[in-house]
């Protein structure tokens, strides 16, 4: 049985696969460690990866990158929206609300969910993989972003089930970053904690994320993100900035010219990176319009105030992820950096000022994340013995449950009650059960309690409890049972009637030995506090199993779903 773990990235995809002496990065058909993210659609077959980068200049309307970007998001998503404005292909919403791709692809227009293109790259990455293993390859560990959304991480899944996979676990780059980083270490102390920030700088995002290391296992503290700070930022300043240039100097605007703006950004990419270990670049396009050939140069300090309004956000989310954690600067004993971004000087020097000391480049920036996804699969899969370490990842977003009315409410009308479940931090996998007092069919939004650094719809899905079977109790107690899932998916498990039934028993003359304890609904103490109403709803931790294999693995929760309804008659004795 193969291990394997996949970094898709929003501009390239790494597969690292697990051997019997490590964990190593495969090579694709180039001989090349790194596959672009890119499905180019051709008159006569599609191109993927490698060639579908090579082909994309020539027929870039025709192909499809930047899919990490689209997948899971509404149509009408502020980010889509900017997003979409720097993309050649043609995008438009779909009769469900979320957007759909168009392609010209063998001779006709052809219409693409983000998904199916996903499921497209997660092919080929596939197919590297068994190529280098020799072997069929089904179970996976795949990395995202922690800020990806409930939609966004199922419609990861159905790309993976198009391709053929079943991923044991979606775990946070971050965390994987942190994996790769602990599990080699030797020298982690067995009690004092260990404090290690990472800061992934890719090239859309900026993850953070701050990790407690002892001996054998790794804790997540806090997780903070910027969703649209990358490298991609810096490659867009520059781009820019020469197309203002040559409109001024050659008289040509690039922006009417879909290939020349792709091979301008291109060129941009490159300056970038030679601006990170030269003072001055030279840019020098062949034929960029209209046969003339256009020149520039930039010096790094010119890059760098051009960068000013990309380079003042980086500070907000390391301030978030030491408030989350707890920590002072003081207390974070390393900082690493990661990330196709993190190369750039100027955010190096951000980082140094900021935690006091020099960010250190003990991993390789690029492919720590498949390595630690590979680790996290290898740990998962029973076929790989590996050496004990325990992960302890935290959930970055509060998750709770709205529903309308109260105890005596039996239409469910009145004031919308909203109780927290999973509160932010909160360790996944995790079971709750909260306790409600109903009497009738009624109908919980599971909902996200604070999206204002999403910026995406608080609501996740709806659920419908009932139809209630033949109450015999005045006062019945349904428990339903909410599970947060390896994979950072929440979901209504189940729901059971609890109903008490007094019965009427003889006093015995024969003495009593021991009482009779009823049977009562407390809250922990590490439990979240329940809501106002206080006789309507009460929430404990509940003993659950672990994760069933592909349980949330299907179509997304959008609509009204009906919960399974069990009953459970409990008496106790009236003396």
């Amino acid at each position: 049985m193969s291990v394997v773990g996949f970094d898709f990235g929003n501009e390239s995809c790494i597969v690292a696969v697990a051997r019997q002496r490590g964990i190593d990065v495969v090579l694709n058909d180039e001989s090349k460690r790194e596959t672009p993210a890119i499905v180019c659609f051709g008159e006569k077959q599609r191109f993927i990866g490698t060639a579908g980068a090579a082909s994309s200049t020539m027929n870039p309307k025709n192909s499809i990158s930047q899919i990490k970007r689209l997948i899971g998001r509404q149509f009408s998503d502020p980010e889509l929206q900017r997003d979409l404005k720097s993309l050649p292909f043609s995008v438009t919403e779909g009769p469900d609300g979320y957007p759909l791709i168009h392609a010209r692809y063998l001779g006709e227009m052809k219409t693409f969910t983000p998904t199916q293109v996903l499921g497209m790259v997660l092919s080929d990455l596939k197919s590297i993989a068994e190529k280098n293993l020799n072997a069929a390859v089904v179970d996976c560990c795949i990395g995202i972003p922690v800020y990806f959304t409930d939609l966004q991480r199922r419609a990861v899944l159905d790309a993976a089930t198009i391709a053929g996979l079943h991923p044991l676990r979606l775990i946070h780059e971050t965390t994987a970053t942190a994996l790769a980083y602990g599990i080699y270490k030797t020298d982690l102390p067995e009690n004092e904690q260990l404090n290690v920030a990472f800061v992934d700088i890719g090239h859309a995002s900026m993850q953070v994320c701050i990790a407690g290391f002892k001996k054998g296992q790794l804790k997540i503290l806090a997780h903070s993100f910027d969703c649209s700070l990358g490298g991609r930022d810096f490659d867009e300043v520059l781009f820019q900035h020469f197309a203002a240039k040559f409109k001024e100097d050659y008289k040509i605007d690039v922006f009417q010219n879909a290939r020349a703006c792709i091979r301008l950004r291109a060129a941009c990419e490159k300056l970038k990176k030679v601006l990170s270990a030269n003072p001055v670049a030279p840019l020098n396009i062949e034929c960029l319009i209209d046969e003339k050939d256009v020149k520039g140069f930039i010096k790094r300090e010119e890059f760098e105030q051009i960068s000013v309004p990309i380079l003042q956000r980086v500070k907000s989310p390391l301030e978030k992820a030491l408030a989350d954690a707890g920590l002072a600067v003081e207390n974070v004993h390393t900082v690493e950096v990661v990330g196709s971004a993190s190369r750039v000087p100027a955010m190096l020097k951000i980082l140094t000022e900021f935690f006091g000391k020099e960010p250190r480049r003990t991993m390789n920036a690029s492919e720590c994340v498949a390595k630690g996804c590979a680790l996290q699969c290898a740990i998962l899969s029973p076929t790989f013995k590996v050496r004990e370490f325990q992960v302890n990842e935290s959930f970055p977003l509060p998750i709770s449950l709205s529903w309308k009315g109260s105890a005596s409410d039996a239409q469910n009308e009145g004031a919308e009650q909203q109780q927290l479940v999973f509160p932010k931090g909160n360790s996944i996998p995790s079971v709750k059960a909260v306790t409600f007092h109903k009497t009738s069919t009624f109908s919980v939004d599971v909902q996200y309690s604070d999206v204002s650094e999403l910026q995406v719809p608080a609501k996740i899905s709806t659920y419908t409890i009932g139809p209630f079977p033949t109450i015999r109790s005045e006062r019945p107690k349904l428990k339903v049972k909410v599970r947060l899932n390896l994979h950072g998916i929440v979901s209504l498990e189940s729901a059971t009637l609890l109903e008490e039934e007094e019965v009427e028993v003889p006093v015995s003359k024969e003495p009593v030995k021991e009482d009779t304890k009823m049977e009562t609904d407390e809250i922990p103490s590490d439990a979240a506090a329940p809501c106002a109403n206080e006789t309507d709803v009460n929430m404990q931790d509940a003993k659950g199993t672990a994760d069933a294999e592909g349980v949330e693995n299907g179509v997304p929760e959008s609509g009204d779903k009906p919960v399974q309804m069990e009953t459970d008659t409990k008496m106790f004795k009236k003396q």
